[in-house]
């Protein structure tokens, strides 16, 4: 069973994922896309090398994996990785919701409530163990 200390080390870790994805998108949204040649995307990224906010997010996913291979280290896998991905799914949502005016309908509530419904009945089922 994860304990407060890894809970809060998958939070932190999510956190990390969600806010270099976002600041990758919002970099990359209309600037870096596939225009039929290798030198015109090779242009469009080294043009965004630029870019502080391109720093931003690639900083992020480095933390972001460092945070992980501790998770890997310290946490059963079994319970790690389903809650992380989780905590992605559920904050990656939120984010697109609120920053950049996704709409979520009721199949997308649903899932989501299916998702925490899943973390909690695998945290019940790793405690019992």
């Amino acid at each position: 069973m994860i304990n407060l200390k890894g809970l809060s080390l998958n939070l932190i870790c999510a956190c990390s994922a969600v806010l270099s994805n976002a600041v990758l998108k919002h970099v990359l949204t209309g600037r870096f896309r596939w225009q039929g040649s290798v030198p015109l995307l090779l242009g469009d990224l080294f043009a965004l090398i630029k870019e502080p906010l391109m720093w931003l997010g690639g900083l992020a996913f480095v933390a972001t994996n460092v945070l992980w291979l501790l998770i890997l280290s310290t946490q059963q896998m079994s319970v790690a990785y389903p809650l992380q991905i989780t905590l992605v799914f559920l904050l990656s949502t939120l984010v697109s919701v609120l920053i950049f005016s996704d709409r979520l309908n009721m199949t997308g509530y649903a899932g989501l409530v299916l998702l925490l419904t899943g973390i909690l009945l695998l945290r019940q089922g790793t405690s019992e163990a």
